[in-house]
């Protein structure tokens, strides 16, 4: 679920929908939480939907850690990418702000986190700009996004959060642990999906 201040809105005719801050956001506010009613699906799965089906939900599908295809229910799925995005992914479940936003200022994340898995232009117009998405992307950027994550994390609990009760038991005992032990901070790299080459034979096929 994404923050309830939160809308869709035109962005341009070159990039369409995105979704924009309602109220200020400031760095640590909890932004997109995984609940129950996100879909998770197999690439088996995926592939077994109708042709029309699996065309209209690709756009707004991601490759989790375990190579499931992720499809949010709500219009998270419209938030934009940005090589200097002001929202990141984690591997506790969540995204998180980690750059005060503005309201009305677009809401944008980094789709490297995202397990893309052909790589592809980008048109973000952002400076600097990486030019396009690549398979080592976690590989190479996680240390700068979890110091971002970092520093993030350690406003959360002074912040109000919406999405509190969306978190589960376990990952709050996670990340209560982090004040005390901040070795258990768990990297972004843990979001990379290692597919194998039986995966990647299989999704040439496809």
């Amino acid at each position: 679920m994404i923050h309830p201040a939160t809308r869709i809105g035109f962005v341009s005719e070159a990039i369409g929908n995105g979704v924009f801050a309602t109220a200020p956001l400031p760095r640590g506010t909890l932004l997109v939480v995984q609940d129950a009613f996100d879909q998770c699906l197999t690439r088996a799965h995926f592939q077994a939907l109708p042709p029309v089906l699996r065309d209209s939900l690709e756009t707004y599908l991601y490759h989790n850690k375990r190579g499931e295809l992720v499809l949010g229910w709500d219009h998270a799925k419209y938030i934009n990418h940005s090589c200097t995005s002001n929202s990141l992914m984690t591997d506790y479940g969540l995204e998180i702000v980690v750059r005060d936003i503005a309201a009305g200022e677009e809401i944008t994340t980094d789709y490297g986190l995202l397990n893309v898995q052909e790589p592809y232009e980008l048109y973000c117009n952002c400076q600097p700009c990486r030019g396009r998405l690549a398979l080592d992307d976690i590989d190479r950027l996680a240390d700068l996004w979890d110091q971002q994550i970092r520093c993030a994390l350690q406003q959360a609990p002074r912040l109000q959060q919406p999405l509190w009760p969306l978190v589960s038991a376990a990952t709050l005992a996670a990340l209560s642990r982090l004040s005390s032990d901040p070795t258990s901070y768990r990297s972004v790299r843990g979001l990379k999906w290692r597919c194998d080459a039986a995966v990647v034979d299989q999704r040439a096929v496809d």
